[in-house]
């Protein structure tokens, strides 16, 4: 079994909904109805906020975490069209829809290749969110990751449940790229297996993403330091960016 496929199955386990971003997310959404998850994973945040009355579509590029997703909201009774797709066409996958908020966490957006590609999908986003709508945009903050020559992120350990994450960070100084390479450790009543990945992300700055969002037609941009509303400042470990179209 790969990687994804096994992270997928304890995708619950290692990244569950917690009840601060789902505030975060409903209050970006303020009245609105439609929202768009993008990179759903298993749907998590999607299932949360379907439950809560809101209409939900999810997009991720995993067809074993959008399978996954779907059992759930079958499960659940609950009506979420997920989609298994590139992020990057969000628009014509989309086009017909107009949504009160769209948003990307979860550090997904930094796996786009460059800024050109965040740029082009940002600016799609733009042209399916209503007037008034919102983007929320998080991912880790690349200023301390930089600046920091921070190595790793702390390792999400669930040992009661036999699950650990291991997330481990190396500049690679040709590309510019970040390499994240991680670890699944599985412990079962079969023994203890290792399933590891690396995948170069893009160490996009603040200032690189505020100007992105910017120069897509967005407004009244704030940005902070997590999901509980914090202050940013270069030692926050997210950059979680809020904007208005």
């Amino acid at each position: 079994m790969g990687f994804y496929e096994e992270l997928s199955r304890y995708y619950d386990i290692i990244f569950p909904a917690t009840s601060d971003k789902i505030d975060f997310i409903e209050k970006a959404a303020d009245n609105g109805k439609y929202v768009l998850d993008i990179a759903c994973g298993t749907g998590n945040y999607a299932i949360e906020l379907a439950k809560k009355g809101y209409i939900v579509d999810g997009i991720d590029l995993d067809a074993a975490m959008i399978e996954a997703g779907k059992k759930k909201a079958k499960k659940e009774d609950l009506d979420i069209n997920l989609v298994q797709g590139d992020m990057k066409d969000i628009n014509a996958l989309f086009s017909e829809k107009k949504y009160d908020l769209a948003y990307c966490i979860g550090n997904s957006l930094v796996h786009l290749d460059n800024e050109a590609e965040i740029q082009h999908m940002i600016d799609d986003i733009g042209k399916i969110i209503d007037n008034g709508g919102k983007l929320l945009i998080q991912i880790i903050n690349y200023d301390r990751i930089l600046d920091f020559d921070i190595d790793h992120l702390p390792t999400i350990s669930k040992k009661e449940l036999g699950v650990e994450f291991v997330r481990n960070y190396i500049l690679d100084r040709e590309s510019r790229k970040i390499l994240f390479n991680t670890e699944i450790h599985i412990s079962n009543e079969t023994g203890r297996q290792k399933y590891e990945n690396s995948v170069a992300l893009l160490p996009l700055r603040k200032e690189a993403l505020v100007n992105i969002v910017k120069k897509a037609g967005f407004n009244n941009i704030k940005v902070y330091g997590g999901f509980n509303e914090e202050e940013y400042t270069e030692n926050s470990f997210a950059t979680v960016l809020i904007a208005e179209k």
